[in-house]
């Protein structure tokens, strides 16, 4: 009889405590340029997570507080993941998993956590690749250039050209990297009535649906962003 009463409550410690781990906050969408904006608002915080401009691995997070009281928003705790197939591998093949998630079916899935970029490690990630973008298309152009009459006068226009296209796309990383400075979601204290705005940056993988995890003022905002979905 102890052991059944025992038993029997063990289940209901485990009933309770899974019930309270349910995020029974309720999550909405609004429309921006044709496409779903999503938030959630839950004890006077409001978590807005705006894919519209960067996509869905550089999305703007804005957090508004009306709770009554200040707290630190830590965004280097946000994670994010992605939708994978247990036992499949292969990167062309493991986030694609639309046709399932489409019908709201997540059961049988793994949750595969993806690389927040720090704002010091993206501005190094994007300058690096602009640049070797950049290389390669001077290297076309080059090309192109030298086949032709190469007397001086057209060798000094390609490069006074030349010149300008170096200096243009040095010009464009340097705004590349204000903009990350400048935008990339960094601590904050987020005042009462008072809002911070801001984006980060995540590794990109195959995949349509990404997962959010926010963590603002001891609760867990958790997020389902879907790439395409539009109004």
């Amino acid at each position: 009889m102890m052991k059944k009463l025992i038993s029997s409550l063990l289940m209901a410690f485990v009933c309770v405590g899974a019930m309270a781990e349910q995020d029974t906050k309720e999550y909405k969408t609004f429309v921006k340029n044709d496409h779903h904006v999503f938030y959630c608002t839950h004890n006077g915080i409001h978590v807005v997570v705006d894919p519209t401009e960067g996509g869905i691995f550089e999305p703007n997070i804005t957090v508004i507080n009306e709770s009554g009281h200040d707290f630190v928003f830590e965004p280097k705790k946000i994670k994010a993941y992605a939708y994978a197939i247990p036992g499949i591998n292969s990167k062309s093949a493991r986030y694609r998993t639309e046709r399932f998630l489409a019908k709201g079916d997540t059961l049988g899935f793994d949750k595969d956590e993806l690389v927040v970029y720090t704002p010091e490690k993206y501005s190094k990630k994007r300058t690096k690749t602009m640049w070797w973008s950049d290389f390669i298309g001077e290297l076309v152009v080059a090309g192109v250039e030298s086949i032709g009459t190469n007397d001086k006068r057209t060798e000094y226009w390609n490069d006074v050209r030349r010149d300008r296209r170096i200096q243009d796309a040095e010009d464009a990383r340097q705004l590349e990297k204000a903009r990350i400075s400048e935008g990339y979601w960094r601590a904050n204290t987020i005042f009462n009535y008072s809002e911070h705005e801001g984006f980060i940056a995540i590794k990109s993988v195959h995949t349509q649906y990404l997962i959010l995890d926010i963590p603002v003022d001891g609760e867990n905002f958790h997020f389902l962003i879907d790439n395409n979905k539009k109004y």
